[in-house]
């Protein structure tokens, strides 16, 4: 078995970088990769909250990807689910926790297992609305 093939969706990474705007230092989320290879493998669905003035919804996943991710605590991920199948799925954005790396276990049977998991936090307003492919549209949620 392949275990590239495992992960069946895409994901994007953006940090909070220092950027220099003349003299004054200011922080900034920018992007530093794009398309890694992951899945969303246990989802944790709570129902919607609902309160006098808004609903939110949060919610919390696990995620696993290749050690070679360079993901660390407070990153934003965006989610394609299905993209590595050429699926259009619905896109998501969640806040990594602290990576857990599982190295190759010495003299395996199954090489490739090697991975990362990643609890994954999701907390949004729920406006509702779906965007053109049938996914849910992250700005419409909040992201």
């Amino acid at each position: 078995m392949n275990w590239s093939d495992w992960y069946t969706d895409q994901m994007d990474v953006w940090r909070v970088q220092e950027v220099m705007d003349g003299k004054v230092t200011r922080h900034e989320r920018v992007q530093v990769s794009s398309g890694i290879p992951c899945r969303v493998y246990q989802s944790d669905n709570k129902p919607v909250n609902m309160t006098q003035t808004a609903a939110d919804m949060q919610e919390s996943d696990h995620l696993a990807c290749d050690i070679s991710a360079d993901i660390q605590a407070g990153d934003e991920l965006i989610i394609h689910r299905g993209a590595r199948l050429g699926r259009p799925g619905p896109t998501f954005r969640a806040f990594a926790a602290e990576p857990n790396v599982y190295y190759e276990p010495f003299g395996a049977i199954i090489p490739g297992l090697a991975h990362q998991e990643i609890r994954l936090t999701q907390r949004a307003y729920v406006k509702g609305g779906r965007d053109d492919t049938g996914g849910t549209d992250p700005a419409a949620s909040g992201g």
